[in-house]
């Protein structure tokens, strides 16, 4: 894998968008704590933030990542599990980003929507950009991210299909983005092979 700035992942919980279109707060899934801390850590993202308003689904996460890092039995997974760092706001990932990098990071959403009106960065573009500033990843739960999260974004990855079918869970969509911007050998359209 390529030499890389910080990589860092966030997994939003608000502003997301539910079914009817309206802003949310959405719930934690927890399989989404073990499974995208695991996959996290096989890419080298140096922290995956799992970003959520609600004091109790905070707790839940907390208490997901405790279980596996406090378990010995399970080393490689408790070397994932350290990874996640639950937070109430963005603002505060970003911060902690800035302070620990030395400059801010250049913030980057995903979307399974095509056609949105914000910049994007094609994924040969994005791994280069990898190599030269840290990157902080957004990925959102329920229908999405809302309009004022995506167009805060520097840049927004394209979707992983432009057309057809098109509703990955976000751990399916985690692993293949992160595999398309650090896997080891990848085409023109950003696919590894």
């Amino acid at each position: 894998m390529a030499e890389v700035k910080g990589l860092y992942i966030a997994l939003l919980h608000y502003p997301m968008v539910d079914r009817e279109g309206k802003v949310v707060a959405t719930a934690l899934t927890p399989i989404n704590v073990p499974d995208i801390a695991r996959t996290a850590c096989t890419y080298g993202v140096r922290t995956y933030f799992v970003v959520t308003p609600l004091a109790t689904q905070r707790r839940i996460a907390e208490r997901l990542r405790d279980f596996w890092v406090k378990d010995e039995k399970w080393p490689l997974r408790q070397q994932a599990l350290r990874l996640v760092e639950v937070r109430e706001e963005l603002e505060q990932c970003y911060r902690e980003i800035e302070e620990a990098e030395g400059e801010p990071p250049e913030v980057w959403g995903t979307s399974g929507r095509v056609g949105l009106p914000y910049p994007m960065l094609g994924w040969e573009e994005a791994r280069r950009r990898l190599r030269e500033r840290p990157v902080l990843l957004l990925f959102g739960t329920g229908n999405g991210m809302a309009e004022e999260l995506l167009s805060a974004c520097d840049f927004l990855l394209p979707p992983l299909r432009a057309g057809g079918y098109n509703n990955l869970s976000v751990r399916a969509a985690v692993a293949i983005i992160l595999d398309r911007l650090k896997g080891e050998e990848h085409d023109g359209n950003g696919r590894s092979h």
